[in-house]
């Protein structure tokens, strides 16, 4: 399938959250979308991690079905692909922020998107509920990068580990318990993190992991004085990154799996 016309230029990278008090943001898609959001300093804002997930699942084509979107944050993904006809079904969201779960609520009101929001840990809020497909968003960098960046704060904890996989994994690992016959859960695979562990989790649960869109972005600047402390974590074979023009570049793929082994 042709790449849709908003998909991002190479060279875009993450944006920071805003400071301050709940307020406006204004997402879009290129010229075909534009969704004004409520966020808030808790909550992450979209990124470009955002507009890649939303690339993958028109790769894949609109599919029938109950959709969840685990890790919702202000509820982005859900409402975009509700509104670009990519979810043709029951959509379903959840996150451990309280915050952001007030704040899908009020989004997905606000664009007359039905959606049930649930507050908890990954698939802690669904019980034994399956899906057709499942958009998975958690945070996905390693701890010690999360403390030096932009876009983690105290209301933002990172619990995904000294190599940025334990949360990425606990979602493949769970998946197959939650997925319908035939669905398909989207992953976002990235450079600051521990990419090899997180693909091996994917293939040693999945029969089929296909990457379905990716991205080279550039390091905030407000990170290049911790290089030194970049450069340790990847001699050390946690994180990876390259040099290129006197940039910093990092990368997201977002992976397709399914085909559950054993099922």
């Amino acid at each position: 399938m042709d790449p849709p016309s908003w998909a991002l230029d190479n060279g875009a990278s993450p944006t920071a959250r805003p400071k301050g008090d709940r307020v406006s943001y204004t997402f879009e898609l290129g010229d075909e979308v534009s969704i004004k959001l409520a966020t808030a300093p808790g909550v992450f804002v979209p990124t470009h991690t955002s507009t890649l997930c939303i690339e993958a699942v028109h790769n894949q084509g609109p599919r029938p079905g109950r959709t969840l979107d685990l890790g919702c944050g202000c509820g982005v993904v859900g409402i975009a692909m509700n509104k670009l006809g990519y979810a043709n079904g029951p959509l379903f969201a959840s996150d451990l922020s309280p915050e952001a779960v007030d704040l899908t609520r009020t989004n997905c009101d606000a664009h007359a998107v039905n959606c049930d929001v649930r507050i908890g840990s990954l698939f802690e809020p669904w019980g034994d509920m399956r899906f057709d497909m499942i958009i998975d968003d958690v945070s996905g960098i390693a701890e010690e990068v999360a403390i030096l960046s932009p876009w983690f704060s105290e209301t933002i904890p990172c619990a995904s580990g000294d190599d940025g996989t334990a949360l990425t994994r606990a979602v493949i690992e769970a998946a197959p318990d939650h997925l319908a016959d035939g669905g398909l859960l989207f992953i976002p695979v990235i450079s600051l993190s521990c990419v090899d562990r997180i693909l091996d989790s994917a293939h040693a649960t999945f029969g089929s992991v296909e990457k379905a869109s990716g991205q080279d972005w550039r390091l905030p600047d407000e990170m290049t004085p911790h290089l030194d402390q970049l450069d340790a974590l990847k001699s050390d074979g946690l994180i990876d990154f390259a040099r290129k023009f006197g940039m910093v570049m990092c990368r997201t793929d977002f992976y397709v799996c399914s085909e559950p082994k054993g099922k």
